[in-house]
């Protein structure tokens, strides 16, 4: 059985190509697929710029190679993407079996008001899916199915071979470390409540860990495929201990070290964040760390339950530079009750921290009430949501006031943090 995995279009109607980074769902599945002995392979429709069209009139072209079945990875930001490319296989005259899986699906699929057609696709896979995917290609229910998640060692490593564009195709994210840039992902899971947040597949879960020996070899792969530089896309990789896991990110550290590969993750401030931890990190590769501070003011972030404190900000990025590791900062403006005070302390501080070398990056978005975070029922509650815009970028997009700033006032605020101590 052929089976044919898709990452949705959104250049044709965002006006934005995006290719910096493949996403890493898909290649995983692909693999599980091939491990249950089905031919399956990848191709990521936004970085290859294929319209709904486009798909469409290649399948027309050559139905006698149409796949079994097809599925599509559904995020917020390429949702239309995704319906249009299913119209645009069905209207092709493709009867094949159609899976929508992905964040937005597995939201959509908790919602009372979930649309009964299901776009068009045969089967919504709501959350993850290692342990029930070949059989749901197999058996091909009807409806929504959830998906069955495995253990992480269970979970093999992306099938790179299989997906197009090859990894090293990409221009990768900033900050810019080496290229070509891989990505990926050595843990699942994150246990905080920050309100902003609404990744429906792995918040609100204990942080679970793949084995190092595992990771040394996915990283090795992709050494291979002449990578450099390699994206670490964990939620939460640094900054928890909980769970014994500095000594696991020690372990993973001593393994892939003799590889040579400089790398980049995400990590969590923490007064607990200790100089051996990150030395073991820069000595194995790690040459920048992108920490979500959000906001220096600590209403702000006792507001939206980020759980962290200024101290911890100040400690994190001291010990970093301390250690030879980069700082990239996300910064949000518009978070829940945040006025221009707050972020005047803010640029302030952020001010203070840049002159003296502690933020080498940053990147500044607009804190957006997405479906299915905290944020978006308290301001739909509060009648102030407005609806995001399914073209161009979301989080760089200024359309939803709050009761705190206007629209006028959040763009000032942007560029104000944009240019802090530059």
């Amino acid at each position: 059985m052929n089976v044919q995995l898709f990452n949705p279009p959104v250049h044709h109607y965002a006006g934005v190509h995006y290719k910096m980074n493949p996403g890493l769902g898909l290649p995983i599945l692909a693999a599980v697929l091939q491990n249950a002995g089905y031919r399956a392979s990848v191709l990521d429709l936004e970085a290859l710029l294929v319209s709904p069209e486009q798909l469409a009139l290649q399948f027309r072209a050559k139905p006698e190679r149409w796949p079994d079945a097809v599925g599509f990875t559904v995020t917020t930001h390429n949702a239309r993407g995704a319906r249009e490319c299913v119209k645009a296989l069905r209207d092709a005259g493709y009867r094949g079996y159609v899976m929508l899986g992905g964040p937005h699906i597995t939201l959509l699929a908790r919602q009372e008001d979930k649309p009964a057609d299901l776009w068009g696709a045969d089967v919504w896979v709501a959350g993850e899916c290692e342990g029930n995917v070949a059989s749901i290609v197999e058996a091909r229910p009807k409806g929504i199915v959830q998906g069955e998640q495995v253990a992480m060692s269970r979970i093999p490593a992306p099938a790179w071979h299989s997906h197009r564009p090859m990894p090293t195709e990409y221009m990768g994210n900033q900050p810019k470390i080496g290229h070509p840039e891989g990505i990926s992902m050595w843990s699942r899971g994150c246990p905080h409540m920050c309100t902003f947040c609404g990744n429906p597949v792995f918040n609100k879960q204990r942080i679970r860990t793949r084995p190092a020996e595992h990771i040394a070899a996915e990283m090795a792969q992709l050494k291979a495929l002449g990578v450099k530089a390699v994206f670490v896309y964990d939620d939460e990789l640094v900054g928890v201990y909980s769970q014994g896991h500095p000594e696991w990110l020690a372990g993973v550290c001593k393994e892939i070290e003799p590889l040579g590969l400089v790398w980049k993750c995400q990590g969590r401030c923490s007064t607990k964040l200790e100089l051996a931890e990150l030395q073991g990190m820069y000595a194995a590769g790690c040459r920048a760390i992108m920490w979500g501070v959000e906001s220096f003011s600590q209403p702000v972030l006792t507001a939206m339950r980020k759980g962290t404190t200024e101290a911890d900000i100040w400690h994190t990025l001291r010990t970093a530079k301390q250690a030879g590791i980069g700082n990239w900062l996300f910064m949000m403006v518009g978070n829940y009750a945040e006025t221009g005070t707050h972020l005047a302390y803010t640029e302030q501080q952020l001010a203070k921290a840049t002159e003296g070398g502690l933020v080498q990056w940053r990147q500044v978005t607009v804190c957006t009430p997405v479906l299915g975070s905290p944020l978006y029922e308290t301001a739909k509650a509060e009648g102030w949501l407005k609806e995001s815009p399914e073209a161009g970028p979301q989080m760089h997009q200024v359309y939803n006031a709050t009761p705190w700033l206007s629209e006028r006032e959040l763009r000032h605020w942007v560029g104000r943090l944009e240019r802090a101590g530059l």
